[in-house]
Parts: C-alpha cells; structure tokens; sequence
C-alpha cells in the first residue's frame, strides 16, 4: 500500500515537473513572440490603437468614446493578428498543406488564391455594387473638377485574358470583369472621360508575362510606362496638352535586370516553394533628364534633383532583405506608399498634371513626369490637406484619377476628399 502511494506520489511529481516544464516552455514561446513583435512592429502595433486614421474603419458615423474605446480594441487586436510573430511561416505550411491535398484554390485567411493557367496568382474578386462609388466620382468631376479637363483611369487587376488564363470550372467564382463594366459604364454615363488598362496593355503587343507581376497583384514597371504613354496621349486629346508621349516609347530606354529580386503579396502567402520572386527592372531614359523630386515618405521629407535615374528610383527597395536573394518590397522601387510626390521636369512643356493616385498609379506618375514640366501625384488617402487645397495650390492644367478596383470597392474611402 505504502509502495503505491510513493508511485503515485512520484507519479503526481512528475507529471507537475511535465506541466511546469510545458508551461515555462508556453509563456516563453509567448514572451518570444510578444518581443519580436515589438522589436519588428512595435510602432505599427502602437498607431494601431491611436491613430484616427486606423481607427476610422471600425468607429460608426456618429461615434462616442465608448465606440472609441472599442474600435482601439478592435484595430489593435487586428494589427496583432496581422504582424503575429511566425504568421509567416505557418501560412507557408497551410498553403503546402492544401496543394499536397491537390487544391488549386488556396484559402489564405479572407482571400481564396488561385494559381492562374499562366503561372499567376490572383485572388478571387466578389460582387459588389460600385454605383455608388462610381455615383461620388461623376458627382466630383461636375462640381470640384467641373472647369478642369478630367482624366479616371481604370487600373484592372490580373486577370487580362479570362478565357485564356482563368481554369476552366473557376470562371464563376471571379466577378471583377462585370464589376469593372458596370463601374466604367456608369462613369461614361455621367461624362468621365475614362481610360481602361484591359485596352491598353491588351493592345500594346507586348506579352501579358512582361506586364504583369507573377507575385503580386500589381502591374510590371513595363506597364506602368505604356499606361504613362496612353495618358499622355489622352490629355493631349482632351486637354490640348503638347506631351511628347514618344519620349515614353520602349525603345528610347536602356534597362537593367534585377532578377528573382521581389516575392510580392501572393508569393509570401506560399513562400519561395510554390513562387519564384518577379524580377525587377529599371528603365533609363536614352535622352537628356533632369528632375526635381520632393516627396512625403510618411513623416520624412525628401528632396531630389538629377536624372531620371538619380531622382525616380529609389534604390533602397531594390536591395535584397536581410540573408535572402530577394526583397518585400520592391514593388516601390518607382514610388508607391508615399503621400505625395511632386516632380518638376525642368526640360518638359509648361503643363501640370495632378494625378490622383494608388498604389497603381505612382509608378504611372513617375513616368509621367518625362513628358511634363509638372506632375504632382498625391494619395487622399493620406492625411493631406482636401483636394479643392491642391487644386488652388497648384493650378493644374488636367487632373487624373487613376485608381483600381480594389480602390473602386473601398466604401470607407470618400472619392476626392
């Protein structure tokens, strides 16, 4: 009996040793992870809870401090999720997971991803009504914009050739086509004048694998140039503008190939096992260049002057990251996340443009800045002073709205303000 109670004495003691074990082992796998993510995102994670602008989505029209006090709750624990330290690497392993079950569509959280004929991804686009959205566009160009010559051009995402590249069985499952149609119909209903990406990049004659970025939803810097040549080409028919838009032809640049230098949003959800990075490639001008560039980086003013190349590019994000051949973030090597830019092109004509822009757009922007004395490219987005202030700041002769569908579904955002 004596003997029992010892074992089960000895039992009990081991299995506290096996618990007090596990746990240290649990609340340090926790204080690991809450130490790498403030080290990696600390400051995201802190203007999660305080910055107005990350607290808008989750506070309702007429909001009081108890509904402050929740949408800090709700945006923090977000952000949390968002940069919880190993989300990364499990992802990897879940996306692996399903396509050794033989999946072709990946469920990567609120997206279902699909590997495109082409070797693209793309993710799923549901239906949605942009009457509305489009409804604040046409209601911005009669009233703000009515005396200025208007340019919105439509950014469409992927998937340029639905018969060829879609799998067949999928078609039903993407909507971005129907959306995109009725959203430019209604836009040309209401008088905007518009510019659809599916026309021009369709018709370039250059291959879809040059122009679109196998990793990541964005076009190629190659795409960007066309789109920057066809706008040119429609605000000299619309505005009168003298734009030498044959400064933007191919051939009038030399290029330099950063090869397998950028995993874009699709490629970090299945990692370099399933996705080889998209190279980047830079495009310098054969002619004489010099610009001036000042930019808003966040809190950071830059201030530029040269050549194409010296001023546009930015060289930092064609720098592999840390221990690895390729980087995150290369995508912005022409511009991107900055709040605004604007570029005096001290040899082009005497004409403004002001480009309304995303993520899209920028690189657009900048090319655009070949072929005009200034292009002022600013994201409302970003807590920048309302639209009517840059239009009586800087005059401009044409105004371009360039924005996805992405952009065109957002209900949070308020066209023009």
């Amino acid at each position: 009996m004596q003997n029992n109670q010892g074992e089960n004495r000895g039992s009990k003691r081991v299995t506290r040793a096996v618990a007090a074990v596990l746990t240290v082992a649990f609340l340090g796998l926790i204080g690991t992870a809450c130490g790498a993510m403030m080290v990696n995102n600390g400051a995201e994670i802190w203007d999660s809870a305080r910055l107005m602008t990350q607290l808008k989505p989750y506070l309702p029209e007429k909001w009081n401090r108890l509904d402050l006090l929740a949408a800090r709750v709700t945006s923090f624990t977000a952000k949390i999720a968002e940069v919880m330290w190993g989300k990364t690497e499990m992802g990897y392993v879940n996306s692996a997971f399903q396509y050794a079950l033989g999946k072709r569509v990946v469920n990567t959280g609120a997206q279902n991803m699909i590997r495109l004929n082409t070797g693209h991804f793309y993710d799923f686009i549901e239906y949605k009504d942009l009457a509305p959205n489009a409804g604040e566009i046409v209601a911005l160009r009669n009233t703000t914009l009515k005396d200025i010559p208007f340019l919105f051009v439509y950014e469409h995402p992927t998937l340029y050739d639905p018969e060829g590249m879609m799998p067949a069985g999928y078609e039903a499952l993407d909507h971005s086509a129907v959306m995109a149609a009725e959203a430019l119909d209604a836009l040309r209903a209401g008088g905007v004048e518009t510019l659809d990406s599916r026309d021009v990049l369709n018709n370039s004659g250059v291959p879809l694998a040059e122009l679109l970025m196998v990793t990541d939803q964005h076009w190629s810097t190659k795409a960007a140039m066309l789109m920057a040549k066809a706008v040119a080409e429609r605000l000299n028919d619309i505005a009168g503008a003298n734009l030498d838009a044959s400064l933007l032809d191919l051939d009038n640049f030399d290029t330099v190939t950063h090869e397998k230098r950028f995993l874009g949003k699709y490629g970090q959800r299945v990692g370099t096992w399933f996705a080889t990075p998209d190279d980047l490639v830079e495009y310098n001008p054969r002619y004489d260049t010099h610009l001036i560039r000042d930019t808003l980086r966040v809190t950071t003013v830059e201030h530029e002057e040269g050549s194409f190349p010296e001023v546009a590019v930015r060289r930092d994000r064609l720098e592999p990251d840390p221990g690895k051949t390729y980087n995150l973030l290369g995508y912005t090597y022409y511009g991107q996340v900055e709040t605004y830019n604007n570029f005096v092109n001290t040899l082009g004509p005497d004409f403004t443009v002001l480009v309304l822009k995303d993520s899209y757009s920028a690189p657009v922007a900048t090319f655009l800045s070949l072929v005009a004395g200034k292009v002022i490219s600013v994201d409302l987005r970003r807590d920048v002073d309302p639209l009517e202030v840059w239009l009586e700041k800087y005059r401009p002769d044409a105004v371009v709205m360039a924005y996805s569908l992405q952009m065109l579904r957002d209900d949070d955002y308020q066209f023009g303000a």
